[in-house]
C-alpha cells in the first residue's frame, strides 16, 4: 500500500474515532431522564423527583423524572431496557419491574428487562396496610372476621396488577385464608384517594403517599409487611410480629442502567449516588418521606439481586402466584 492511500485510511480511522469520542461527550452534556413506571404523587414518583434534584448538583447536568405508568411498572421497565445505553436514561425500579412482573410471561413484553445493568440500591421502604380510621377493621385479626361477615369480598387497592403492593395483598389473603377482591390503580396516589372515597376497604401502599392520612388519623396502619419496623411508624407491628409468616418482603428501590450500558457508565453513577446518599440533609429527607438509605454499590447490587432473583423463584414455585 503507497503511503497516500496509507495517509488516507488513517484520516477515516482518526475521523471515526474523534466522532465516537464527540458522540460521548455529547452524550455526557445532554439532559438525564429518570424513568418511573407510577403515576406522580406515588412513592416511587416522590423518592425520584427527591433523588433527581441532588444527582443534577452532582452530575451538573439537568436530571429529571418521567412518568411512563402502566402494567406495574413494565411499561416503564421495558421503555428503558430499550433505549440508548448512554447514561442518560435510568429507570427506578422496584421489585415489581425486576421480579414479579416477568413470572408471567404475557405481561413481558420482551426478556430485555433481564438484561439492564444493575446500578446501585438505594433505599427501601415499608409496605404498610391501611385503612381509614373510621373503618370497623382496626386490627389484623378484623379482616379475617369482616371477610366471613360480607356478603361481598372485602376489596384492596394497589398501585397496579403485578406491583409489590398486589403481591403482598394476595398473600395476606392467602395467609388468613380469605378472599380479597384486587383493585389496581395506576399508582399509590389514586389508590390512596380510592380508599379515602370509601371505594375499597384496604390499601397497601409504601409510606410516602400515606403519611399525612395516618398522622391525620384519616387513616389507620394495621401492619408492615416488611421484616421490621419503620422509623416513622415505630410503633406500627410487622406481618410477622403479629402471628403471620410467610407475608414479609422488602420494598426496595434501586438505579438500573439500559441494556448494554458499559461497566464503568454503571461503575462512575454508582459512585456518584453514593455521594448523593452521604449527604445528610438528603438522608433527612428521605426519612420524612418514609425511606432507609439502603445503599449497596454496582458490585453489591448485583449480588443482592441474584439473591433476591432465587428468593422469588422459590416464592412463586411454592405459591402458584399468576397474575
Amino acid at each position: 500500500m503507497n503511503f497516500a492511500a496509507t495517509l488516507i485510511r488513517a484520516s477515516l480511522l482518526c475521523g471515526l474515532l474523534l466522532t465516537g469520542a464527540c458522540a460521548d461527550k455529547a452524550a455526557s452534556r445532554q439532559p438525564v431522564k429518570i424513568v418511573v413506571g407510577f403515576e406522580a404523587g406515588g412513592a416511587m414518583d416522590t423518592l425520584a423527583r427527591a433523588f433527581a434534584t441532588r444527582l443534577s448538583a452532582r452530575l451538573q447536568r439537568p436530571v429529571y423524572v418521567e412518568n411512563r405508568v402502566g402494567a406495574g411498572g413494565a411499561i416503564a421497565a421495558n421503555y428503558v431496557a430499550q433505549s440508548r445505553p448512554d447514561g442518560n436514561t435510568l429507570l427506578l425500579a422496584s421489585p415489581a419491574e425486576i421480579f414479579i412482573n416477568p413470572i408471567d410471561a404475557r405481561r413481558q413484553e420482551s426478556g430485555e428487562v433481564a438484561e439492564m445493568v444493575p446500578v446501585a440500591k438505594v433505599s427501601s421502604a415499608p409496605v404498610v396496610l391501611a385503612t381509614r380510621g373510621d373503618s370497623a377493621i382496626q386490627q389484623l385479626g378484623d379482616i379475617a372476621i369482616a371477610a366471613n361477615k360480607n356478603i361481598r369480598s372485602l376489596s384492596f387497592a394497589s398501585s397496579g396488577v403485578g406491583s409489590l403492593q398486589h403481591l403482598v395483598g394476595e398473600s395476606l389473603g392467602k395467609a388468613l385464608g380469605v378472599e380479597l377482591l384486587h383493585i389496581p390503580y395506576a399508582g399509590a396516589a389514586s389508590a390512596t384517594a380510592s380508599l379515602m372515597s370509601n371505594q375499597v376497604d384496604l390499601l397497601f401502599a409504601g409510606l410516602a403517599p400515606i403519611a399525612a392520612h395516618l398522622e391525620s388519623q384519616k387513616m389507620h396502619a394495621l401492619g408492615i409487611a416488611s421484616a421490621h419496623r419503620s422509623k416513622r411508624l415505630s410503633d406500627v407491628p410487622t406481618f410477622q410480629e403479629q402471628g403471620l409468616q410467610g407475608v414479609s418482603f422488602e420494598y426496595w428501590q434501586g438505579i438500573f442502567l439500559p441494556k448494554g450500558a458499559s461497566s464503568e457508565r454503571a461503575l462512575f453513577l454508582s459512585a456518584e449516588i453514593n455521594e448523593v446518599l452521604k449527604d445528610t440533609g438528603f438522608v433527612a429527607q428521605l426519612d420524612n418521606l418514609g425511606f432507609e438509605v439502603a445503599y449497596k454499590d454496582y458490585k453489591q447490587f448485583k449480588l443482592f439481586l441474584q439473591a433476591e432473583d432465587q428468593s422469588y423463584q422459590s416464592f412463586f414455585r411454592k405459591n402458584g402466584f399468576l397474575f
